[in-house]
């Protein structure tokens, strides 16, 4: 079987991720999908795992599986350790961008996944942003977010959530404001704690 693997925080899911998962979902039996349970200041992570599962997990392809994990690229490690220890004979291959895809590197294989690596059952397939997908990334689109531009936003969506821009931008919002007034907090107990 060959099983395509794609580590991610989709802060948010846009057009280019759809695309990145709809290629593996082409070109493997199975996908499965690491998304990012984890918070960042700029996009929380409670907020991506709700989009992920009311708006894009029933929008994909069938054979692509959904997997809300607290560190994406530390549960593929984990999955090749696994498929390691059970001997599979399938073959994995890890999908991100161009620059990303380095990280993984065949020595990093070998200490996860050796016999894997040894018996070539683990590549790699950097996509070309702006050539194999659209050009976007997720700091454009928290920059969208950020000024208020929800056309721009809206556009980069994936079409076949589009229609559900309205709520997924209020619910990003409404995580930011969490995030926001968490830190602010955060700072004023510091703060507190220095003075006396």
């Amino acid at each position: 079987m060959r099983i395509g693997l794609i580590p991610g925080s989709f802060k948010p899911y846009h057009i280019g991720h759809d695309e990145l998962v709809r290629l593996a979902a082409s070109e493997n039996d199975l996908v499965l999908v690491y998304s990012s349970t984890g918070n960042r200041a700029d996009m929380g992570g409670s907020a991506t795992t709700q989009i992920m599962n009311k708006f894009v997990k029933p929008t994909l392809p069938r054979n692509v599986r959904l997997l809300s994990v607290g560190v994406p690229v530390g549960a593929l490690f984990q999955e090749l350790e696994y498929a390691e220890k059970e001997g599979s004979k399938d073959v994995y291959t890890i999908y991100s961008d161009a620059e990303d895809i380095r990280k993984y590197s065949k020595k990093s294989m070998e200490k996860y996944a050796p016999n894997l690596s040894a018996n070539n059952q683990i590549m790699t397939r950097g996509v070309q942003r702006g050539v194999e997908t659209t050009s976007v990334s997720g700091t454009k689109m928290r920059e969208y977010l950020a000024s208020g531009d929800v056309r721009n936003f809206e556009k980069f969506l994936p079409p076949s959530i589009q229609r559900h821009a309205a709520e997924i931008i209020s619910m990003l919002r409404q995580n930011v404001r969490e995030n926001l007034l968490k830190s602010y907090l955060k700072e004023i107990l510091r703060e507190c704690r220095i003075n006396f």
